[in-house]
């Protein structure tokens, strides 16, 4: 069945009729990527928007480190608040 189909094209399935807006960020994550924007510059650009939202100066030493292997490491923000910043905005994000 896979005969036609490339072996590294897999569209997103969304099977909850109420994950309409996960459907539409996978659409806008693809078309990203289909851009020419890899994953690790995503990646790269996710570690510095979450140094932005905990008010991290523009010319820290934090800024000038590797993104971290995990985002979601709770190892991060502990850092963070040990150096003394914290989140400022608990609203969306845009």
């Amino acid at each position: 069945m896979l005969k036609n189909k490339s072996a590294s094209y897999f569209p997103a399935a969304v099977d909850d009729v109420n994950a309409g807006p996960l459907a539409k960020l996978q659409a806008q994550l693809d078309a990203i990527q289909d851009s020419g924007m890899t994953a690790l510059t995503i990646r790269d650009i996710l570690f510095q928007k979450m140094l932005d939202m905990h008010s991290v100066p523009k010319k820290h030493f934090l800024r000038d480190q590797d993104t971290p292997d995990r985002l979601d490491d709770p190892a991060i923000i502990e850092q963070l608040n040990a150096l003394g910043f914290y989140r400022t905005a608990q609203g969306q994000v845009h």
